[in-house]
């Protein structure tokens, strides 16, 4: 079974950013998200990563470095992603 993004997602002329990514795996399955898991410990032995270390641990590394974002995204990250009432 292939992983399957919708085409409001994913463009094949285009690639996703980290923080794309992120957003999106709230939407998958616990199969997908199992498969996705086994994907990153993948690519973190063979990229020379240590194999010792989460996956949770990688995106850590990542978390908190997007620029330009308003000041309130993280508390009210529901309203800017799909438009629900500020909190």
């Amino acid at each position: 079974m292939a992983l399957v993004l919708p085409a409001s997602v994913w463009h094949a002329d285009s690639s996703m950013s980290a923080q794309e990514i992120i957003a999106e795996l709230p939407k998958l399955t616990q199969p997908e998200l199992e498969r996705v898991d086994v994907k990153l410990r993948e690519l973190l032995r063979t990229n020379g990563g240590n194999s010792s270390r989460s996956w949770g641990a990688a995106l850590l590394e990542i978390a908190g470095t997007a620029e330009g974002l308003p000041p309130d995204f993280a508390h009210n990250h529901d309203h800017y992603l799909h438009g629900t009432t500020r909190r």
